[in-house]
């Protein structure tokens, strides 16, 4: 279990915790991480304090190696396009239907003209949005269909360091996500409201 944000209250921060035990298996280990920014520190102390007791100021500190970090900010950094374009289909999307159901309550004719087409409706930034999506859609599904590597190039095979990726890499590669699915967790149809639309006025009985 992550914790991308320190937690502002003790009660959150146990709940999410506790997902680690869950569904896991009778033997089955979790792990809690706290990812702490400079200005939450004192937020986390006060966590550290109640769960770990008095004294207690931080969890214990988690080995990390840092040439990951180039890896994962390159995964995070695609994954944020498609969230966002996502967001703001979902938006107009939303927004749509608000109408739909507005006419159809006033038994009122819309003219589905009148309808947002969202990103694919809207000006050059938004066009290139949806590419820039797409396009990073297809290069995360790329990347996390292997596991991130320390080391990916050595001299000899024999590179203790290699070693160690390619062994690393086997025992977490039944954990590597392969199918095709969009950031929200729905199939590579979903999204949106941005899909083309039949220009044609909708009979509202």
């Amino acid at each position: 279990m992550v914790h991308y944000d320190v937690t502002r209250s003790v009660d959150t921060f146990v709940h999410h915790a506790g997902r680690t035990a869950r569904g896991m298996g009778e033997d089955a280990i979790g792990w809690s991480v706290s990812l702490v920014s400079a200005s939450e520190d004192k937020s986390h102390i006060t966590i550290c304090r109640v769960v770990l007791g008095e004294g207690k100021k931080s969890l214990d500190v988690a080995p990390m190696d840092y040439r990951l970090l180039a890896n994962a900010s390159q995964r995070v950094n695609l994954a944020t396009k498609i969230v966002s374009c996502n967001d703001a289909e979902a938006r107009t999307s939303k927004n749509n239907q608000w109408f739909i159901d507005a006419a159809e309550e006033a038994g009122l004719d819309l003219d589905e003209d009148l309808l947002d087409d969202g990103l694919k409706g809207g000006d050059r930034r938004d066009q290139q949005r949806l590419v820039e999506a797409k396009n990073a859609r297809k290069a995360l599904k790329q990347l996390l269909a292997k596991p991130m590597r320390t080391q990916n190039h050595g001299k000899f095979l024999s590179t203790a360091g290699l070693q160690h990726s390619v062994k690393a890499e086997t025992e977490v590669k039944p954990f590597v996500v392969t199918k095709d699915v969009n950031m929200d967790g729905k199939g590579a149809g979903a999204g949106g409201g941005g899909g083309k639309r039949m220009k044609k006025k909708r009979k509202i009985s």
